[in-house]
């Protein structure tokens, strides 16, 4: 489904990372400056000045790292597809022929070249073999970090990925649960509404039970209305919904799948259905900042004792808000959170989630 950085949890990392991508050209800059650095302090700039030594020798390195990410970005896709032996040797020959390049012109700049192909420059000869040396240990430890950064990405989406699966299943045979009984208890009373009950559960397990980790918000939103056509043929006129959704919501962003589904169950079956005369189901969408949108669902609560109250607390109902609070954390870190409040007599949830930039 789609994208969100909240990186996509849907895409896996390849053996290489993008260096077509803005944060990787800035990595790879500061590591030649780092790079730059170790050899300015050692005396390699051919300069008492150090600031001098540093200047040339960040330039020198600075847009052979540049050359390199391009052609990188070029041949990734098929880096992707060989062995990591050949890859990593054609990537080392790359570099290696850069960075020949590179001395061979700053020995022609410098007028050392000629010397160098007379056999007359033994001073040229060893820089040359200095820089070529020195230049293939910054690639090599270089192609080594990045190998180990996108293994240990690959190893932290995978891990979450598994985390997500295991939140998510243990709502889905809840969910399951409920619907069921709600149309095992209408075909006793009213058949029609109950084969009207199953079309809407065909529908909400082909969207909400599928294997995907997200789906979009207008997906979501489908599952919810499903979902409440099964339970206002269970509870009749005890349950009254206020739906009110804001008409700039981005409909198309992906969200996980099931996060705001049980928010309403959870408001009807911990709730309203708990209550003799029922309630009022209040689902409102409004902006939140220039960058996230909030979803509040309100419900009725039944009277409680001081004996129920411990009960509540211990209750499914608190168990699967802190699931969707878990599963909020893997996909959005702390850009999106659920929030509840609670009366004598009423309960309110309000999930904020990101807006995901569109312009790149």
């Amino acid at each position: 489904m789609g994208n969100m950085e909240l990186v996509d949890q849907n895409q896996r990392p390849g053996r290489w990372p993008d260096f077509a991508r803005p944060v990787m050209v800035l990595r790879m800059l500061i590591m030649g400056a780092l790079f730059s650095i170790i050899l300015a302090l050692s005396g390699l700039g051919g300069s008492s000045s150090f600031l001098v030594s540093l200047g040339s020798i960040l330039l020198f390195v600075e847009w052979q790292v540049l050359v390199m990410i391009a052609i990188m970005a070029l041949i990734r896709g098929w880096l992707e597809y060989q062995s990591m032996g050949l890859a990593f040797l054609v990537v080392m020959a790359i570099a290696l022929i850069i960075m020949a390049a590179s001395n061979m012109a700053l020995l022609w700049w410098s007028g050392a070249l000629e010397d160098l192909l007379t056999g007359d420059g033994r001073e040229a000869s060893g820089n040359l073999i200095r820089n070529l040396i020195l230049g293939t240990v910054f690639v090599f430890a270089t192609l080594q970090y990045l190998a180990l950064f996108q293994r240990w990405k690959a190893q932290v989406q995978a891990e979450q990925g598994a985390r997500m699966a295991s939140l998510q299943a243990r709502i889905r045979p809840h969910f399951l649960f409920n619907t069921l009984n709600t149309i095992a208890n209408l075909v006793r009373t009213q058949p029609e509404q109950a084969e009207q009950a199953v079309l809407d559960l065909s529908d909400l397990l082909r969207t909400g039970l599928r294997g995907d980790d997200r789906h979009s918000l207008a997906e979501e939103l489908e599952l919810v209305r499903g979902y409440l056509r099964i339970e206002s043929q269970r509870l009749g006129s005890r349950l009254t919904i206020d739906w009110r959704l804001a008409g700039d919501m981005p409909l198309d962003q992906p969200v996980p799948v099931l996060l705001i589904q049980p928010l309403i169950e959870n408001a009807i079956v911990h709730g309203i259905a708990q209550n003799a005369d029922g309630g009022t189901l209040r689902i409102h969408t409004e902006p939140a900042g220039r960058d996230r949108w909030r979803f509040s669902v309100e419900n009725p609560l039944p009277p409680v004792t001081a004996g129920d109250a411990q009960k509540n607390r211990d209750s499914g109902n608190n168990i699967a808000l802190e699931n969707i609070r878990q599963r909020l954390e893997l996909a959005y870190g702390e850009r999106a959170r659920l929030k509840t409040t609670r009366t004598d007599r009423l309960f309110k949830a309000e999930l904020t989630l990101p807006i995901p930039d569109q312009r790149g």
